[in-house]
């Protein structure tokens, strides 16, 4: 056994041994010391009367012809150079490869000291000085800069049997129809690359795939990218037959490559869509605010303008189209609900300060008297001192009504020019100036028929506010705004005999009645704007948070790969069933908590209506020994043991201060 083991070792040993030198002496010929001659020798022999522009003759598989060759395409993708969406153009890294078979370059390596392959220089097959064997002309139809700018030169490979191998590094520069762009930032471009004869058609120059037609750089270090926007996700190879009409009976092989590049769509998260989403939250705090913070409108306002910052900054990223992308209708969102929040602020702050009986401007308020209306009567109106005054004196107002209807103007002005003025009398006419400048509230020097007929009501009880107007607008008439002269002369004709304290305190109370007036207003708009503000705080961001949630589950597309016309505005549209399910979360959430919270109201209704109900049954028991009392109110026992009560002890002090 033991000597069996040792001669199964040598022969393991003689076979390492002999292994390399077998390797090596089948290929001794390439690396011969003769092997420049023989290639020398070879090149000639080859060349002599080769045409570099026919086409080589080769056994074709095709049925459609059976001259010319077949040359077999595969792209090696080195990296991803650049992507330019707004330019349409990118820019990748490959190696071209192209394998074919020239009847004319075959040889007996019997004849030429064993050598089984050569080089011969290509260029380009329009380079016909550089260039000693046929090229295939197959181009890039769709590059920016054509293969013979954008490929390096390199030499053909050649074999005894007539196959051919020219590989080529490059940079290929593509004009791209992109598609899926209107994603943006969360899309996968697909850009096509169209690859076929040139001058030669499928008769001559047929193409067909070296395996699946391409392949990704892997065994480099160098290889694929690291740090950069773009990576190729996938690749997909189909291969059509073109008529042309200038050819109809030649058929034209294209090969096209759709490569669809995958963006690095968490910067754009990170840096674009987080901030505007939290900046669009961060405009509902205005809600939360009191009116009365100077900047809460300055707040909103400088949020909007972060928010038109953040939509330059994403449109700086996509090119000038017509189509709707998805970060343009994401920042129109965030723009509308910002915007909504200020005109809520702005809403609020006019509710908040508004001390008029109506919102609406006077000269639309008769238009609209329904919208936005207090529907309490004014109790500016007249005086109700004076209507009680009136029926308390009744036959003395309908004396002085009798004695209005006979007034004439001017008449007691020129009984007070015949007599002498007393110091009363000169405080009675600036008195009565003062209240002019208290009734014009615009400062424009003069008022009007109502303001004056109202107030005069306040101080002469004994005429209402119509008999005022009429006597106004039959002594005054045409007028109907008065300056300031004109309103001294209706006070001394209407107010001169009544005593000047009345005058004034009629004056007080018609101030008093004015700033309770617009008290009630100012109460009536703070509770809108209350109320406004409350609705808001819940509705507004319930609205925000469901589009955001069909926008982040939003799918458009553009189906620009499948042939389709160009669109303008929104495109098709679709979301999946689990993006849908997403979507409806925060509306359902949104109604639990609306019914959840007429639930709680109606509760809450509920307990107090019971909770008034059993203080009122209580406070109608005569017998009150079932409320609870303080601890000094309670007396002890007959037996006098105990503590003694609190009132007996102030009691004990008080009788005997007073005894002392």
């Amino acid at each position: 056994m033991p000597s069996l083991s040792w001669l199964a070792s040598g022969v393991k040993f003689a076979a390492l041994l002999f292994l390399p030198v077998g390797h090596v002496a089948a290929h001794d010929a390439a690396f011969a010391v003769t092997y420049t001659e023989h290639a020398t020798r070879l090149r000639a022999d080859l060349l002599r009367n080769y045409d570099s522009v026919v086409p080589p003759r080769s056994e074709r598989v095709v049925n459609y012809s059976k001259s010319g060759t077949d040359v077999a395409l595969e792209i090696r993708i080195f990296k991803v150079q650049g992507v330019d969406a707004s330019l349409g153009q990118m820019r990748l890294k490959v190696w071209v490869r192209m394998s074919w078979v020239d009847a004319r370059l075959s040889w007996d390596p019997a004849d030429y000291g064993n050598i089984t392959t050569v080089q011969f220089r290509s260029m380009h097959p329009t380079n016909a000085e550089n260039t000693e064997i046929w090229l295939p002309d197959v181009q890039l139809y769709n590059s920016n800069v054509g293969n013979e700018f954008s490929l390096d030169s390199g030499l053909a490979s050649v074999t005894s049997d007539g196959s051919v191998f020219w590989s080529r590094p490059g940079l290929l520069d593509t004009l791209c129809k992109f598609s899926g762009l209107v994603a943006f930032p969360h899309d996968v471009l697909s850009c096509a690359m169209e690859w076929g004869g040139w001058a030669y058609s499928g008769g001559f120059q047929g193409i067909r795939l070296s395996g699946k037609g391409f392949s990704t750089a892997t065994s480099e270090d160098t290889a694929g990218s690291s740090y950069q926007e773009y990576s190729i996700v996938g690749i997909e190879v189909q291969t059509k037959t073109n008529f042309y009409e200038a050819y109809p009976s030649e058929p034209w092989t294209v090969v096209k490559y759709t490569v669809k590049l995958g963006r690095a769509s968490f910067y754009y998260s990170l840096l674009i869509i987080f901030p505007t989403v939290l900046i669009t939250y961060l405009s509902f705090g205005v809600f939360f605010m009191s009116h009365e913070v100077g900047e809460r409108l300055s707040f909103g306002i400088t949020l909007l303008l972060v928010i038109e910052v953040m939509k330059t900054t994403g449109a700086s990223f996509v090119p000038v189209c017509g189509e709707l992308l998805w970060i343009d209708l994401f920042m129109l969102v965030n723009t509308v609900f910002c915007c909504a929040s200020l005109v809520e602020t702005m809403a609020v702050l006019f509710f908040a300060f508004h001390v008029d009986q109506h919102a609406l401007p006077n000269w639309l308020a008769w238009a609209a008297p329904w919208c936005l209306c207090r529907l309490a009567p004014n109790p500016l109106a007249e005086s109700n001192a004076g209507r009680i005054f009136r029926q308390l004196n009744a036959e003395k107002s309908v004396l002085l009504r009798d004695t209005t209807k006979a007034f004439q103007k001017g008449a007691k002005i020129q009984e007070l020019s015949e007599a002498d003025l007393s110091k009363t009398d000169t405080e009675r006419l600036i008195f009565f100036e003062n209240l002019f400048y208290l009734l014009d509230t615009n400062s424009n020097g003069l008022i009007t028929i109502e303001d004056a007929s109202c107030m005069l009501s306040f101080v002469n009880l004994g005429l209402s506010r119509m008999a005022l107007e009429d006597i106004l607008l039959s002594a005054w008439e045409p007028k109907q705004l008065f300056d300031c002269r004109d309103f001294l002369e209706i006070c001394v004709e209407l107010l001169w005999t009544i005593p000047f304290k009345e005058i004034k305190l009629g004056a007080e109370n018609y101030i008093s009645s004015h700033n309770r007036h617009t008290k009630r207003c100012h109460t009536y708009w703070l509770k809108w704007s209350k109320s406004v503000d409350k609705w808001s705080r819940f509705w507004l961001p319930l609205l925000y948070t469901i589009a955001l949630g069909f926008l982040l589950n939003l799918d458009l597309t553009d189906y620009y790969d499948q042939g389709s016309e160009m669109f303008q505005g929104f495109g098709p549209m679709s979301m999946s069933l689990p993006g849908l399910i997403q979507a409806l979360i925060t509306p359902t959430v949104g109604v639990i908590s609306i019914l959840t919270w007429l639930r709680m109201r109606r509760l809450s209704k509920q307990w107090r209506k019971q909770e008034k109900a059993a203080m009122k049954a209580r406070d109608s028991v005569p017998d009150d020994s079932g409320r609870a009392r303080p601890r000094w109110t309670h007396r002890s026992d007959g037996s006098g043991s105990g503590p003694p009560n609190m009132g007996e002890v102030l009691s004990e002090r008080i009788v005997s201060a007073n005894c002392n």
